[in-house]
């Protein structure tokens, strides 16, 4: 009983430090906006400290609805998580959407179940095609979490907030496949 009071305490406390920095950062991005608007610090333009925030935000707001945050991607500032087969299950179940972004003879071979399937190489043209799932969690998938992962990179770019990268791509997925139509 007491093993499982420390676990939750050193998690409690690793969540507590996470909003911690995370606020901090957030505040110190404010700082700069302010000064840069003010004919200050200019050395990066405001769309990406407008961005930067926008993350930051995006970050604490997934941390304040009790979501478990990579630690890696907030230390890199991602607003995007990688995520293991289990986990990505569980997104399905809990409605989450599929973006496969491998190319038609990959996806030849099956797909998840309902996944959308745009070419990453397509996606900067197509990505109005994803407007209905902006405001669902985004699971995106490729062949072994690569192209995935950039796919992610540019959706956060482009305001997407809740995406998953499938770190093991359709190489690791047991679920289920379905053929393509």
């Amino acid at each position: 009983m007491d093993v499982v009071a420390f676990v939750f305490g050193v998690l409690g406390l690793f969540g507590f430090l996470l909003a911690m920095r995370t606020r901090g950062e957030l505040e110190l991005l404010r700082e700069r906006v302010e000064r840069a608007s003010a004919g200050g610090d200019t050395s990066r333009g405001d769309d990406e400290l407008r961005r930067e925030v926008a993350d930051l935000r995006a970050l604490l707001a997934r941390l304040a609805a009790g979501e478990s945050l990579d630690a890696e991607a907030v230390a890199e500032g991602r607003s995007w998580s990688d995520v293991d087969v289990p986990r990505a299950l569980e997104l399905l179940e809990g409605g989450a959407r599929v973006l496969d972004v491998r190319t038609p003879g990959e996806t030849a071979s099956g797909v998840i179940p309902g996944a959308l399937r745009i070419p990453v190489n397509e996606l900067p043209e197509r990505v109005s095609e994803l407007e209905a799932a902006r405001r669902q969690p985004l699971l995106v998938v490729c062949a072994a979490g690569v192209r995935s992962a950039a796919a992610c990179e540019y959706l956060a770019d482009q305001g997407f907030p809740v995406l998953y990268n499938l770190q093991t791509g359709m190489m690791g997925w047991s679920g289920p496949v379905e053929r393509p139509s």
